[in-house]
């Protein structure tokens, strides 16, 4: 039998990683933008039509990705909940093998 991957901790630090990295990207990205625009007035700079698609890349990866993060540490946490609800319990494992042990 295949176990799965898909692990409570495995979600959670995809979670934790891409809350993040949409943070890095919401506070760094615009500053290295501005830092672009004022050296594209030099031979050889950047194009405006570039920046406009980073710059709305980036708004749009900014906006999904901390959401995405909060949401799988959430379900990382409703994961993990399920799992200790669901796990049966020693004494009711040893309950079920006595009785299938009477019946046979």
């Amino acid at each position: 039998m295949n176990s799965s991957k898909l692990r409570p901790n495995v979600v959670l630090w995809w979670g934790v990683g891409l809350a993040v990295v949409g943070a890095l990207l919401v506070i760094f990205v615009p500053s290295l933008s501005y830092y672009l625009v004022d050296s594209s007035n030099s031979a050889g700079g950047v194009s405006n039509g570039l920046l406009s698609f980073v710059e709305i890349l980036v708004r749009v990866l900014g906006a999904i990705l901390p959401t995405l993060g909060i949401v799988l540490i959430g379900a990382s946490i409703v994961m993990a909940y399920l799992r200790q609800l669901l796990r049966p319990t020693l004494g009711a494992m040893v309950t079920a093998r006595r009785q299938s042990m009477e019946t046979d």
